[in-house]
């Protein structure tokens, strides 16, 4: 074979693999971040009802009383309501080196969950005699969380845009060609002051108190607090 046909047998072999591994020139990957402030809308409570007494029959009467109570006001009022514990099991006392059966108790955790939240505190004033404030939380919901990341989608998209133009225009490019994104990242920053979340047995007697004295917290007085909602599109273009 003379150096002609040699040359021409490998410049057919080396071409296919240059069409095949194309190189992408002035690609730049970047990211933006758009976040949004929400206010929680949702607030959970979480109430005890408990009763004992001597006598079993007596116990469990008194005890379906007052869950009834509390579960048909939260029933009526359209509340969302889901039973989270309930207990009944017999009292001892330790007397003359053994344990002796002197009772019967019973106990139930109902966790009521509404978007009403003056209606939901006067429901914690209503029921003092039947149960016990054991928890107050607020969150968001699913809707307004929705929402909130449709938003900061958009606007997170928007200014991967803007970026763009900005972008090709300073490095003298007529235009560009998106290549990849990526929404991936959802972020949620707390930002609930300490008075919004009543964990602690202290503050949940304290909104008892509140409740019992009829002085039932408002909204604005509740201090739900807020959530940031946020995104990151991750993206590369090409000019």
């Amino acid at each position: 074979m003379n150096r002609k046909t040699l040359a021409a047998a490998l410049l057919c072999t080396v071409l296919p693999f240059a069409h095949a591994e194309r190189l992408n020139y002035n690609v730049i990957e970047f990211a933006e971040t758009a976040g949004v402030e929400i206010k929680r809308d949702t607030m959970t409570v979480q109430m005890r009802i408990f009763a004992e007494g001597k006598k079993r029959e007596d116990v469990s009467r008194e005890f379906v009383r007052k869950y009834d109570s509390v579960s048909k006001r939260a029933q009526q009022a359209g509340f969302k309501t889901e039973l989270l514990y309930r207990n009944a099991s017999p009292r001892y006392e330790y007397k003359n080196g053994k344990d002796i059966k002197n009772g019967w108790e019973e106990s139930a955790t109902l966790q009521i969950e509404s978007r009403d939240f003056e209606a939901l505190n006067r429901l914690i004033a209503d029921s003092t005699r039947d149960a016990s404030l054991e928890n107050m939380s607020f969150s968001i919901s699913q809707q307004q969380r929705q929402a909130a990341v449709d938003e900061v989608s958009k606007t997170a998209l928007r200014r991967f845009r803007q970026r763009a133009d900005v972008l090709a225009a300073e490095l003298g490019k007529k235009g560009y060609k998106i290549v990849r994104l990526n929404f991936g990242h959802i972020g949620h920053n707390t930002t609930q002051p300490a008075a919004a979340r009543m964990r602690s047995a202290a503050a949940a007697a304290e909104v008892a108190s509140l409740a019992k004295a009829a002085d039932v917290p408002t909204p604005e007085t509740t201090q739900p607090g807020t959530e940031e909602v946020s995104i990151t599109v991750q993206g590369s273009i090409q000019l």
